[in-house]
């Protein structure tokens, strides 16, 4: 017996003649006994701190576990934030964009003939006169219109591409009139007319790219995507006079200085290419 346990029998015999036990129940034989009891309450409370030691390791690493699991979610709707937050600022740029095509397109038409009147809005909703809006409407020459729209996306991330390089939206939307060839991602027009077109494009995270609306070869607009921390969407617009022929479609800006290395664009329906016919001038 280590002398800590015999010291401890020793103690507890010590208690029992205190509390008026006799001589006799101290004899060897009591005190053989009373120690191996103590030894074996020692031994369970032994094994009681090593389960409540190993059940806090366990709980520790459980604890650990969660703390990891709610970095990481956190991680993720931040992410999912911050694409939201990009999305909404491009929509607002695209709304202003929009704004300002449709002042330029109302100024173009009054200078080259056409009509805009006001009528007012009466759909009877009980406004009051001094209240009701004017809402103008553009009076288009009478000359026959033949429906001419398109609208694709490129569903393909575009890998490696090169200076001058066409970028074909793969996924056809709409092609009324079949202007729009997916293979070349060029719009050849079939009727003479004044035209819309605009374009989305996609730079994959932390990356730039520059490309341009091109008309039969020659530069037109130009539209950057870009973000150094993540994915960014980059957008433009512009109304062009085609006659029958002529071509239209995006291509690579070639400007070293931003498409270098693996120039690419983000895919899956993020980038898109449109345009329609506003008037026919046949």
């Amino acid at each position: 017996m280590g002398p800590i346990k015999r010291f401890i029998c020793f103690a507890v015999i010590f208690e029992n003649i205190h509390l008026g036990l006799t001589e006799r129940s101290v004899s060897q034989n009591d005190e053989s006994g009373y120690c191996l009891k103590l030894e074996n309450r020692v031994s369970a409370l032994g094994n009681v701190m090593k389960n409540l030691q190993d059940e806090k390791i366990i709980t520790e690493k459980k604890m650990d576990y969660i703390r990891q699991e709610i970095i990481t979610s956190k991680s993720q709707y931040e992410g999912k934030f911050n694409i939201l937050e990009m999305e909404i600022k491009t929509t607002k740029e695209q709304l202003s964009n929009a704004k300002d095509i449709v002042t330029k397109l109302e100024n173009y038409m009054q200078l080259n003939g056409f009509k805009i009147d006001e009528i007012e809005d009466i759909s009877g909703l009980g406004v009051a006169e001094d209240t009701t809006e004017k809402v103008k409407r553009m009076l288009l020459p009478s000359t026959s219109t033949s429906s001419v729209a398109f609208s694709a996306s490129l569903i393909n991330h575009q890998e490696n591409l090169s200076v001058y390089q066409k970028i074909r939206f793969d996924y056809v939307i709409t092609n009324v009139g079949s202007g729009y060839n997916p293979v070349t991602g060029v719009f050849k027009a079939t009727v003479p007319g004044l035209y819309f077109f605009t374009v989305v494009i996609m730079s994959h995270a932390t990356e730039d790219i520059e490309t341009q609306i091109v008309k039969n070869g020659i530069q037109i607009v130009n539209t950057y995507s870009g973000d150094s921390t993540t994915w960014n969407q980059g957008s433009q617009s512009v109304v062009l006079q085609l006659t029958a022929g002529d071509n239209v479609y995006i291509q690579i800006q070639n400007n070293k200085g931003v498409n270098d290395g693996n120039i690419r664009i983000f895919g899956q329906s993020w980038s898109s290419f449109s345009g329609f016919l506003i008037a026919n001038t046949q």
